[in-house]
């Protein structure tokens, strides 16, 4: 079972694993090529914003507005006002220099010439701005008598692609091919995953294929994972749900069905069947007179297997032996002290039929009880009635081999199997067990009351002792102490417990108390008339 459960897991695993490294990789595909995106179309707005200025610079050049003047300068204020991107236009006409606001720079600008990158067309030149300013860059047109400079504002020419949920994660920067940045975007306040210089996680570029303009975005690797994720926690649910439903499936494939036989062997194994007591105390005065070993299946997670489904398969598959073997040795440590301490107490356990009339099983048994220090004389062998007894004539001389021993005999569930009441006249047992069938009906059913009063006559005809089991209430305990029943158990005394609470109760004295609270009938009642009963209180 461990096995199947540990493969159903393994296999929901990969499959889970499997289907998120699927489809995270199909989702960081996605995310990349939408980067990708994005870089082209921070190269398409620089183009466009440098298109319009070499098309501002080209009109002036028709207008003839490349000499020095006053209405020169009055000309290039128009155009910038007329164009958001161009903050300032200047020239050079071989003598002289002007612009449109800034003057004074126009010679500093012109004059640093290696810090100008080359377009396709050999007439345009582009620089970054000189300033602490990145968000400005020039772009000059070159001619034989003049060079005209238009200074470009693209402080705002990033802000509205970048996508909403990257504001905190995506940084973009524009250069020049001499790795100057003329524009960028960089959060304002970045998330945790964004280093803190340039060693990036993840970054695209593109390239514009007519100007000196390259774009770079990057975004740490875990944004790829999160951004556009479409795993709702619903879906999370229902992949795990499938996960685990094919890999069960898969582990039945592989292990098949439990098989219960096997169940049974590994629990044997493992020590998993233990012995669970339930006492049998005298009903006249609530002492504690012996005690039944009834197996219990505990599992290594502390479930409880009940008993009806087990006994079956450990009686119809042979494991029968192994499992009363194991008890033994389990109630050695727990019974032979008190048994050797009150050698009046009487310890009884079930055996099947074919046990009983096995020799072998004989031997195996005396040798168990003799090593493990029982005293014989507590120990009662209780015949189950499950199966039938098919050879009377040795099963009585079974009862006589046990008792050369000092072991006896009890019948169990006495009147409900397939022996019936031909066991009580020949087996020569020393007790009979009447069964909770009879014992529920005794207070109220007459017919059960009767064959309870038919099986007392012929255990006292065969001089057996009578045990009434299952009692569950002190009206049945008071009525069977009446049809002279002297010992009974179930659960009105005690359920079967583990030896710790077993050792408890032969200390208190809780059931004495019940007892004597139980009343005294002065004879069996009729079952309609109980309710008005003259009763005897005991003590």
């Amino acid at each position: 079972m461990l096995r199947q459960i540990f493969l159903s897991l393994v296999v929901a695993l990969v499959i889970i694993v499997a289907i998120h490294l699927i489809l995270g990789n199909m989702l960081v595909s996605w995310n990349k090529s939408q980067l990708n995106e994005l870089t082209e179309r921070s190269i398409l707005r620089m183009e466009l914003a440098a298109d319009r200025a070499v098309s501002t610079i080209a009109d002036i050049h028709i207008s003839g507005l490349n000499k020095c003047s006053r209405g020169t300068i009055e000309a290039y204020r128009k155009l910038i006002f007329s164009v958001a991107s161009i903050k300032d236009i200047r020239l050079w006409d071989g003598q002289q220099s002007c612009a449109g606001f800034n003057a004074d720079t126009v010679a500093t600008d012109l004059a640093a010439d290696s810090a100008w990158e080359s377009a396709r067309n050999p007439t345009l030149q582009f620089s970054a701005s000189d300033s602490a300013d990145s968000s400005r860059f020039n772009i000059r047109w070159t001619a034989e008598e003049f060079d005209i400079v238009a200074v470009l504002n693209s402080g705002g020419l990033l802000e509205d692609i970048i996508p909403a949920a990257l504001r905190e994660s995506l940084s973009v920067k524009v250069v020049l091919n001499n790795g100057r940045k003329i524009a960028s975007y960089t959060p304002d306040k970045p998330s945790s995953g964004i280093p803190a210089e340039w060693e990036p996680d993840f970054m695209v570029s593109a390239s514009s294929e007519r100007y000196p303009i390259t774009a770079y975005a990057h975004i740490p690797s875990n944004i790829l994972w999160s951004w556009h994720n479409f795993l709702s926690l619903n879906l999370e649910i229902l992949i795990t749900l499938s996960s685990i439903f094919i890999g069960f499936l898969t582990s039945r494939v592989v292990f098949g069905p439990p098989d219960p036989v096997n169940e049974i062997d590994r629990a044997l194994v493992n020590g998993e069947f233990v012995p669970f007591y339930q006492p049998i105390f005298a009903l006249n005065s609530g002492a504690m007179v012996g005690f039944e070993m009834l197996a219990r299946w505990k599992r290594k997670n502390g479930a409880m297997v009940m008993p009806a489904k087990f006994i079956p398969l450990v009686e119809n598959f042979g494991r029968v032996d192994p499992l009363t073997f194991s008890l033994l040795r389990q109630a050695r440590h727990d019974i032979v002290p008190l048994l050797q301490k009150d050698r009046s107490l009487k310890f009884t356990f079930n055996v099947t039929t074919d046990q009983f009339l096995s020799p072998i099983f004989f031997i195996d048994l005396q040798e168990i009880l003799i090593v493990g220090k029982f005293p014989l004389e507590c120990v009662v062998l209780e015949i189950t009635e499950r199966q039938q007894i098919l050879d009377l004539d040795l099963a009585r001389k079974m009862v006589s081999r046990y008792a050369a021993k000092g072991i006896r005999v009890a019948i169990d569930d006495a009147g409900t199997g397939h022996n019936g009441l031909s066991s009580i006249q020949t087996l020569e047992a020393e007790i009979l067990k009447l069964d909770k069938f009879f014992i529920d009906g005794i207070v109220e059913n007459q017919k059960s009351r009767q064959m309870v009063e038919l099986l007392c006559q012929l255990a006292k005809q065969y001089n057996m002792a009578v045990v009434a089991e299952g009692i569950e209430t002190s009206e049945q305990a008071a009525v069977a102490l009446a049809m002279g029943i002297h010992e009974a158990q179930g659960f009105y005394f005690s359920r079967p417990v583990p030896i710790a609470q077993l050792l408890e109760q032969m200390t208190s004295d809780t059931v004495k108390r019940a007892v004597s609270a139980t009343p005294r009938l002065l004879e069996p009642p009729p079952c309609a008339a109980l309710p008005e009963l003259e009763l005897v209180k005991a003590g």
